[in-house]
């Protein structure tokens, strides 16, 4: 029965898209992100060392990229779609002198696929405004360098890396104001991002899974999303030829 009204979905989004518009776009924005037990995570790995390692980097604020294909003008909604979104960030302790250097490096990059949503309330010629949804799957990646160079009296040179992933999902939900150009529309958005991370497993395994004097570390992608996005519009060859008609 589920796999039957899955097939009669994509049917009728199939067969509704012959006669909707196509719009292919390009988002580059801003994002912003808890991640409280990382960060309590790297001050841990500070306190374990005995040099006064210092944070110069603690999951700052980083570019977001994402695509989406979307179908607009669909059902009771302005626009329907599916995207991909990348982000990333990390942290670093480091400290330095003339004997060597040590850095503890971590890095943190998540992949979201999902369906997106767009109704307007406010339309004016091409301009408009409305509130978007995102719903995504949210697939995540940990990886952790710690770097040790001895320059004085001898040189050594010690590198560890480690891995880990996780599964989980997030929904956003925003507004956004669209204006359009002839065949482009461009797109600002405000929104913010609520995840539901599962556990870090170390690559290879899922027997165990990393944690702090017995509290699970997991990603908190939660955070304000701020962006813009610039789409290609595909007419329906439909309307093509009755605007060429009408030029005529």
């Amino acid at each position: 029965m589920k796999k039957q009204l899955i097939t009669l979905i994509l049917l009728a989004f199939s067969v509704s898209a012959f006669a909707q518009e196509w719009s292919f776009g390009a988002k580059l924005g801003m994002g912003s992100y808890n991640m409280l037990e990382l960060k309590n995570f790297q001050r841990y790995r500070v306190r374990q060392n005995v040099l006064p390692l210092k944070t110069t980097e603690s999951y700052p604020v980083s570019p977001i990229y994402s695509a989406e294909l979307a179908l607009k003008n669909i059902l009771y909604l302005d626009k329907m779609g599916v995207f991909y979104t990348f982000n990333s960030t990390g942290s670093r302790s480091t400290v330095s002198d003339y004997s060597g250097r040590i850095d503890l490096d971590a890095i943190v990059n998540g992949n979201q696929l999902g369906l997106s949503f767009l109704k307007n309330f406010y339309q004016q010629n091409n301009f408009s405004t409305g509130a978007y949804l995102e719903a995504s799957y949210l697939f995540s990646s940990l990886k952790g360098k710690d770097y040790i160079a001895i320059t004085s009296p001898i040189k050594i040179t010690e590198e560890e890396t480690y891995l880990f992933h996780s599964k989980g999902a997030g929904t956003e939900l925003g507004i956004a104001a669209t204006y359009r150009l002839s065949s482009l529309n461009f797109q600002l958005n405000l929104g913010y991002l609520h995840d539901f991370p599962g556990k870090l497993y170390p690559e290879g395994t899922k027997d165990q899974w990393l944690a702090v004097e017995n509290s699970e570390v997991r990603t908190a992608w939660s955070g304000f999303r701020m962006g813009l996005q610039v789409a290609y519009i595909i007419e329906p060859k439909k309307k093509l030829y009755e605007d060429q008609y009408a030029g005529n």
